[in-house]
């Protein structure tokens, strides 16, 4: 089975461990629209620059499926939000030809990638998430009643990446940053979870492996801890079979006196994972043995407990 790793960024280790559960004679490829992204030029068989599919989304996918058809790749994997909202709406021609796009459900999706909307969808199963306001006048009104105080959060209601997100102190600060697109969310206090849980392709939990976070860099975790948790083991493993992701879902949660607040979900490899990876659990292995008809049985406490996990800078040169 031959692998393409799209829009692969700085995410290179993708390409390691999806190296690892390939045969010899099973190739790998990276593509990305920037020609001087890191990943393209790791452990691979081979690069792409591919036009970026948010500037002309037709012209990418024709593009991205003539490129699949001439190297015979049978697996997809894109790693940016963007892309994988724009493969959702054609995975099942991808499909026709032969070829698995690693993408969930639209309905997925939207409930992942619109604040908004992951927060009704939490709050009509009965998970925990931060009060929310998508209106500066409805916070207002809560703050006068004394129901919500500073600090709070600004982000957008779409949005990844903590791009526009601030952690803001008074009115002063809220109002003139805040626009439509924008949420308010109460800052909770506690320990900050990273979990990494996937979906087999049938849409049930297999694997659930949970990480204190102690830093983060650029929005994604840098250094945390994996640690043994049955409250929260538990609250993903129900939350996996409610939202049904395909492969991983990269999710943030915070521990509180009063219970676990969901934060965030992504369904997609995430900055967390490589902590996943190297506590034990090669989800790019298991999703391969799923493509190929294994079986890939439950198992929910293999991964190594206690480990602390921290990225480095690594340097890699291009002869241009």
């Amino acid at each position: 089975m031959n692998i393409l790793i799209t829009n692969v960024g700085r995410r290179g280790y993708l390409v390691d461990y999806f190296r690892e559960a390939i045969t010899p004679n099973e190739k790998i490829y990276t593509s990305d629209c920037d020609a001087t992204a890191s990943g393209l030029y790791g452990n691979n068989d081979g690069f792409f620059i591919l036009p970026k599919p948010v500037d002309d989304e037709k012209k990418y996918v024709t593009k991205l499926m003539n490129l699949c058809i001439d190297k015979d790749i049978k697996l997809v994997v894109p790693v940016i939000d963007p892309e994988i909202f724009i493969l959702s709406a054609y995975k099942d021609q991808f499909y026709e030809k032969g070829i698995i796009i690693l993408v969930s459900d639209r309905k997925v999706l939207d409930i992942c990638y619109d604040k908004e909307l992951m927060n009704d969808f939490l709050l009509k199963n009965n998970f925990l998430v931060p009060k929310s306001y998508y209106s500066l006048s409805s916070f207002e009104n809560d703050y006068n009643k004394s129901q919500v105080g500073f600090p709070v959060y600004l982000k957008p209601i779409k949005g990844s990446g903590s791009v526009e997100t601030y952690k803001v102190d008074n009115f002063a600060t809220l109002r003139p940053l805040f626009h439509d697109g924008m949420m308010i969310q109460e800052c909770l206090i506690g320990n900050e979870y990273g979990v990494d849980t996937l979906n087999t392709f049938s849409k049930s939990p297999v694997r659930c492996v949970i990480k204190r976070k102690v830093s983060m860099r650029s929005g994604e975790t840098d250094k945390s801890i994996t640690v043994e948790n049955t409250n929260i083991q538990n609250l993903f493993l129900l939350l996996a079979k409610k939202l049904g992701h395909i492969g991983n879902l990269d999710a943030d949660v915070i521990e509180t006196p009063h219970g676990l607040y969901v934060i965030d979900l992504n369904p997609r490899f995430g900055g967390g994972y490589p902590a996943t990876y190297a506590a034990g659990e090669n989800y790019p292995s298991l999703i391969i043995k799923m493509i190929k008809g294994e079986s890939v049985e439950e198992n929910f406490d293999g991964y190594a407990k206690k480990l602390l996990v921290m990225k480095e800078i690594k340097i890699r040169t291009h002869q241009l």
